[in-house]
Formats: structure tokens, C-alpha cells, sequence
């Protein structure tokens, strides 16, 4: 078996056990929480809350099918299109089975704007922000300047790691939800890089 082959699985690895080792975490997730509310300030407000909505499902499928068009039309590239699309989709997939399997509860939802019922485990929208950050330069390098790509990827990054740390500002998610939901983004991503080499 090759390397990404075994990255990818214990990353699989990891996030089941993450999930079902949840309990084992209540210390570092109230001491992250406490920090949190210590620390929250209240003019990054708007900008939680956009990161929320521009990362749900909705919004991010509207995403996905844009870049997926665009690498389809523009560059005749529906190999790659479908792999960013299929890759996210099943990455959804498999976040809402382990929310009703895992059945972790959400944190207190003091300072949410949205009161969100589902369970915690995983961060759905940390999970598929990442994954999209690395994945949607990947779909593009053949295509792209390398510049571009760079400031493509940064502005992901950035917008996935603002997103993760909303969703501990806005009250939605334990730590260990977004540590779950980067796992697997991880094997994610190195599962779709093997179908985009």
C-alpha cells in the first residue's frame, strides 16, 4: 500500500476514534470554550456569521457547481470537475451519518445567531471549507498561472480557517469538532489528489 493510501486511512482512522473518544475531551473543550468567551470580541461578530453562511450547504454546493462549470466549460476538464464535486458530496455525506452516529451534543448556544439541532461531531463547515481550499487549486493548477494559484489558496486558507474559529464564536462546535471535521478533510483530500494525479 502506498504512503497517501495509509495517510489517507489513518486519518479515517483518527476521525472515527475522535468521534467515539468525544467524552474523553470534555476538559479540553470547556478550557477552549472558557477561552473563547474570555477572548470574544464583538465587532468580529459579522464576520462569524458570514462565514457561517457562506459555508453551509447551500452556499457551498452553489460554489462547487460554479467551479465545477468553469473547469468543465472553460478548460474541458470534466474529469477533474466531477472528481471536486463527487469527493465534496460524499465528504457531506459521510458528515451527517456521523452526526446521528456519534450523537455528540452541541456546546450551549449562547452567543449563536442560529439555533442549530443537529449533532456536533463533525464540523461539517470546517471540514468542507478546508477540504475546498486545497481542493479547488488542485482541480485548477494545470490550468492556472502559479501566482494565481498561490493567491487562490491563500484566500482559502484563510477563509476556512476564519470559518473554523467561527464556529467556536458563534457557540456551535466543540473543538474537537472542528479537529474531527479537519481529519476528514484531510483523508479528503488526499484521496481526491490520488484521482487528480
Amino acid at each position: 500500500m502506498s504512503g497517501p493510501w495509509i495517510a489517507t486511512l489513518l486519518c479515517l482512522a483518527a476521525f472515527l476514534l475522535l468521534g467515539l473518544a468525544n467524552p474523553w475531551f470534555d476538559t479540553l473543550n470547556l478550557v477552549t470554550r472558557r477561552w473563547v468567551n474570555r477572548t470574544r470580541w464583538p465587532k468580529l461578530r459579522p464576520l462569524m456569521v458570514l462565514t457561517h453562511h457562506a459555508n453551509d450547504v447551500l452556499a457551498l454546493s452553489a460554489q462547487l457547481v460554479a467551479f465545477s462549470l468553469l473547469a468543465g466549460l472553460l478548460f474541458h476538464d470534466w474529469y477533474r470537475a466531477t472528481v471536486l464535486s463527487a469527493s465534496v458530496l460524499i465528504q457531506t455525506a459521510v458528515i451527517g451519518v456521523s452526526k446521528q452516529l456519534t450523537s455528540v451534543d452541541r456546546p450551549p448556544q449562547i452567543a449563536t445567531h442560529i439555533l442549530m439541532t443537529t449533532g456536533s461531531y463533525p464540523s461539517g463547515h470546517s471540514s468542507v471549507s478546508l477540504s475546498c481550499a486545497f481542493l479547488i487549486p488542485a482541480v485548477f493548477r494545470p490550468y492556472l498561472p502559479p501566482p494565481l494559484l498561490a493567491a487562490m489558496t491563500g484566500y482559502l486558507l484563510i477563509a476556512a480557517l476564519l470559518t473554523a474559529y467561527g464556529r467556536l464564536y458563534l457557540d456551535v462546535h466543540w473543538l474537537t469538532d472542528i479537529f474531527g471535521g479537519w481529519l476528514l478533510a484531510a483523508a479528503t483530500v488526499l484521496l481526491s489528489r490520488m484521482l487528480l494525479a
